[in-house]
């Protein structure tokens, strides 16, 4: 039994066409042509399982398309069954599905199967937009990001830190203001993290210090290498401005 016999038993796809086949459908919908308010209420759930037979399709089609015949295994259940759930509630243009979509067909590639690790589906899901650019990003650079902590001599301490220079176009996020907060979150995944370069670098003002200059680089981690090898595309273009298109405009 191959991958996709098995999924077809998840998946309902000949029901659906049995039940939009069938004799009762056709009437109803002969009926439904004939109401106005009632239409949309009687129609919806066989609608709405065509439009998911579709969807899958569509997500069926761009998995297969990566991995040639010969070369298809059985995908591990615990990495096909996260990610077709993740699928369900997602757009299928959008770039999460993307990650789903090329760590599925990872996991039915004998070749690249290694590259599939279970935990890959469950991080997917603990994603947004922003953060699967930031590592995209990330796998083909590091960025530099210089921050300034000012001196207080009388209480010897130091203010939280400001950016002075970033180097990373958090312009091309939705949402660039939580940069730091994305950051962190990249962090607890074990995934990428903003690293300090060096030693700090005193300031100082007629002989007094003033402060520190702190130099630091944001880049994956091992894992998050792994990671976006498994499951980023080759280029996000057409995602990345469907990403900044997604920021609320005031």
């Amino acid at each position: 039994m191959t991958w996709l016999d098995g999924l077809a038993k998840v998946l309902p796809v000949e029901q659906v066409y049995d039940d939009l086949a069938s004799p009762a459908a056709k009437e109803v919908g002969s009926i439904a042509l004939n109401t106005v308010k009632a239409a949309r209420f009687i129609v919806a759930p066989i609608d709405y399982l065509a439009a998911q037979q579709g969807r899958w399709q569509n997500f069926l089609k761009r998995v297969s398309d990566q991995v040639p015949e010969e070369r298809l295994i059985p995908a591990h259940p615990h990495i096909a069954g996260q990610a077709i759930e993740g699928l369900k509630y997602l757009e299928q243009d959008g770039i999460l599905a993307e990650l789903f979509i090329n760590l599925l067909a990872r996991a039915i590639d004998k070749e690249r199967v290694s590259e599939a690790h279970p935990a890959f589906a469950s991080i997917i899901t603990q994603l947004s937009p922003d953060e699967a650019l930031i590592i995209y990003k990330l796998s083909k650079t590091q960025y530099r990001l210089e921050q300034y902590s000012s001196f207080n001599p009388s209480s010897r301490t130091f203010s939280g830190r400001t950016d002075t220079y970033q180097e990373f176009p958090c312009s091309t996020l939705a949402f660039p203001q939580n940069y730091h907060m994305y950051m962190s979150h990249l962090h607890s995944l074990n995934l990428a993290g903003v690293w300090q370069s060096g030693n700090q670098i005193p300031t100082n003002s007629n002989g007094v210090q003033t402060g520190v200059k702190i130099v630091s680089h944001a880049q994956l981690t091992s894992f998050g290498e792994l990671f976006a090898k498994a499951c980023m595309p080759e280029t996000i273009e057409n995602f990345e401005q469907g990403i900044t298109d997604a920021q609320p405009k005031i």
